[in-house]
Protein backbone atom coordinates (compact mmCIF):
# COMPACT_ATOMS: atom_id res chain seq x y z
CA UNK A 1 0.00 0.00 0.00
CA UNK A 2 1.43 3.20 -0.80
CA UNK A 3 0.93 6.01 1.61
CA UNK A 4 -0.56 8.89 -0.36
CA UNK A 5 0.99 12.11 1.47
CA UNK A 6 -1.71 15.13 1.65
CA UNK A 7 0.57 17.36 3.77
CA UNK A 8 3.54 18.47 2.28
CA UNK A 9 6.29 18.92 4.81
CA UNK A 10 6.89 22.47 6.29
CA UNK A 11 3.14 22.96 4.68
CA UNK A 12 1.28 23.71 8.26
CA UNK A 13 1.20 27.20 9.40
CA UNK A 14 1.49 28.21 12.61
CA UNK A 15 -1.33 30.80 13.87
CA UNK A 16 -0.19 34.34 15.00
CA UNK A 17 -2.29 34.19 18.13
CA UNK A 18 -0.03 31.33 18.88
CA UNK A 19 3.47 32.27 17.72
CA UNK A 20 2.57 35.74 20.08
CA UNK A 21 2.51 33.82 22.75
CA UNK A 22 5.86 31.55 22.01
CA UNK A 23 7.63 35.22 22.52
CA UNK A 24 6.90 35.05 26.01
CA UNK A 25 7.71 31.84 27.00
CA UNK A 26 10.19 31.10 24.98
CA UNK A 27 13.73 29.30 26.61
CA UNK A 28 16.72 28.59 25.38
CA UNK A 29 18.09 28.43 21.63
CA UNK A 30 17.35 24.74 21.28
CA UNK A 31 13.75 25.70 22.44
CA UNK A 32 11.08 24.96 19.76
CA UNK A 33 9.16 27.76 21.16
CA UNK A 34 11.60 30.27 20.10
CA UNK A 35 12.04 28.74 16.21
CA UNK A 36 8.27 29.30 16.17
CA UNK A 37 8.57 32.98 18.03
CA UNK A 38 11.69 33.96 16.06
CA UNK A 39 10.56 32.68 12.44
CA UNK A 40 6.76 33.03 12.51
CA UNK A 41 6.48 28.91 11.80
CA UNK A 42 8.22 25.45 12.27
CA UNK A 43 10.29 24.30 9.82
CA UNK A 44 12.79 21.42 9.08
CA UNK A 45 16.38 22.50 8.72
CA UNK A 46 19.31 22.11 7.16
CA UNK A 47 20.51 19.39 9.24
CA UNK A 48 18.15 16.27 9.75
CA UNK A 49 18.84 14.18 12.66
CA UNK A 50 19.81 10.79 12.58
CA UNK A 51 16.59 9.26 14.55
CA UNK A 52 14.71 10.42 11.69
CA UNK A 53 16.00 7.57 8.94
CA UNK A 54 16.57 9.83 6.13
CA UNK A 55 12.34 10.76 6.18
CA UNK A 56 11.55 14.28 6.04
CA UNK A 57 8.45 13.36 7.21
CA UNK A 58 9.72 11.67 9.74
CA UNK A 59 12.03 14.52 10.67
CA UNK A 60 8.46 16.94 10.36
CA UNK A 61 6.70 14.99 12.58
CA UNK A 62 9.69 14.90 14.89
CA UNK A 63 9.88 18.34 15.57
CA UNK A 64 6.49 18.86 16.23
CA UNK A 65 6.42 16.11 18.84
CA UNK A 66 9.51 19.04 20.39
CA UNK A 67 7.22 21.92 20.12
CA UNK A 68 4.58 19.50 22.14
CA UNK A 69 7.09 19.16 24.66
CA UNK A 70 8.36 22.87 25.25
CA UNK A 71 4.60 23.80 25.03
CA UNK A 72 3.64 21.16 28.15
CA UNK A 73 6.62 22.30 30.04
CA UNK A 74 5.13 26.07 29.14
CA UNK A 75 1.99 25.19 30.95
CA UNK A 76 3.24 24.08 33.68
CA UNK A 77 5.22 26.54 34.55
CA UNK A 78 2.31 28.73 33.80
CA UNK A 79 0.03 26.71 36.23
CA UNK A 80 2.66 27.70 38.50
CA UNK A 81 1.94 31.40 37.87
CA UNK A 82 6.01 31.59 37.74
CA UNK A 83 4.97 34.59 35.37
CA UNK A 84 1.89 36.22 37.25
CA UNK A 85 3.35 38.42 39.00
CA UNK A 86 4.49 40.41 35.68
CA UNK A 87 1.27 40.04 33.80
CA UNK A 88 -1.47 39.95 36.21
CA UNK A 89 -2.61 35.98 36.61
CA UNK A 90 -5.96 35.04 37.04
CA UNK A 91 -6.15 35.13 40.75
CA UNK A 92 -5.81 31.29 40.98
CA UNK A 93 -2.04 31.87 40.85
CA UNK A 94 -2.13 30.84 36.94
CA UNK A 95 -0.14 32.58 34.88
CA UNK A 96 -2.73 35.24 32.52
CA UNK A 97 -1.42 32.88 29.44
CA UNK A 98 -2.20 29.51 30.72
CA UNK A 99 -5.43 28.96 29.06
CA UNK A 100 -3.98 30.76 25.59
CA UNK A 101 -1.24 27.60 26.50
CA UNK A 102 -3.61 24.81 27.10
CA UNK A 103 -5.33 25.66 23.71
CA UNK A 104 -1.75 25.69 21.74
CA UNK A 105 -0.89 22.15 23.16
CA UNK A 106 -4.62 21.31 22.35
CA UNK A 107 -3.67 22.54 18.57
CA UNK A 108 -0.26 21.28 18.26
CA UNK A 109 -1.57 17.50 19.43
CA UNK A 110 -4.21 17.67 16.21
CA UNK A 111 -1.36 18.75 14.30
CA UNK A 112 0.47 15.62 15.43
CA UNK A 113 -2.43 13.26 14.80
CA UNK A 114 -3.04 14.35 11.61
CA UNK A 115 0.66 14.38 10.53
CA UNK A 116 1.32 11.07 12.48
CA UNK A 117 -1.73 9.46 10.51
CA UNK A 118 -1.20 11.37 7.09
CA UNK A 119 2.76 10.13 6.92
CA UNK A 120 1.16 6.62 8.03
CA UNK A 121 3.75 6.84 10.99
CA UNK A 122 1.94 5.52 14.21
CA UNK A 123 3.79 3.72 16.19
CA UNK A 124 6.82 6.10 15.15
CA UNK A 125 8.27 7.39 18.01
CA UNK A 126 10.80 10.21 17.67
Amino acid sequence: MTNMRTIPVNSIMIPGRFVALCEGWAGDCNCMLRAVSSTGNLTTGTHRPTRCEGSDEKWYLSIWCALSDDVFYAIKCARKGLNAPDDGGDGDGHDADYPALVRFEAWVDRVIAELTEDYDLDGWVP
